[in-house]
């Protein structure tokens, strides 16, 4: 069985990593969910773990555990799939920050990455956010570029989260390639 890890930032769009998720366990996949601060006020950690089967993890040091997330987590992982990623998110990876339990994951797992943007259309344009993508790129991460459309700040242009078997896809030929 594949080891999914399935990280979700704070995307207005997070809630449909509800969907990706469910796809992904229906494939066969184990899917193990790490949620931002600020995603938990997007989409519940109940909703992810009964989608999942699986504890869904939110701090870096769980007491209940006694373990160290991002190591726990990285054992025997086939992929680490972030859906939504916002340019928050995108930032720390591409500069090594560590400070919440997504980007210590990051950094700690061996396996292949996938990252599926999210974010208003000038976000995603600024030089910034894409200097990271292109930084992330030389580090052989995988990305499933947004879609052009309206987002939920009622802007137009790319930026928007592309449609979830879009993703899935991207997933699965990761996983069997």
């Amino acid at each position: 069985m594949k080891k999914v890890i399935l990280g979700i930032s704070s995307s207005i769009a997070a809630y449909k990593a509800c969907d990706l998720a469910r796809l992904l366990v229906k494939d066969g996949c184990s899917v193990f969910t790490i949620l931002t601060e600020n995603a938990v006020h997007l989409v519940t950690p109940l909703t992810l773990e009964t989608l999942t089967g699986n504890p869904v993890y939110t701090e870096s040091f769980a007491r209940e555990r006694r373990e160290m997330g991002h190591i726990e987590l990285k054992e025997n992982a086939s992929l680490f799939l972030v859906a939504p990623a916002t340019a928050n998110i995108i930032g720390k990876f591409a500069n090594g920050i560590a400070d919440d339990l997504l980007s210590t994951t990051f950094l700690a797992v061996a396996c292949p990455v996938l990252v599926a943007p999210a974010m208003n259309p000038n976000m995603w344009n600024h030089p910034a956010v894409q200097e990271n993508i292109n930084k992330l790129k030389t580090w052989n991460v995988r990305f499933v570029e947004p879609e052009a459309g309206p987002v939920a700040c009622g802007d137009t242009g790319y930026g928007r989260l592309a449609e979830i078997d879009t993703i899935f896809r991207a997933a699965k030929d990761v996983l069997e390639g």
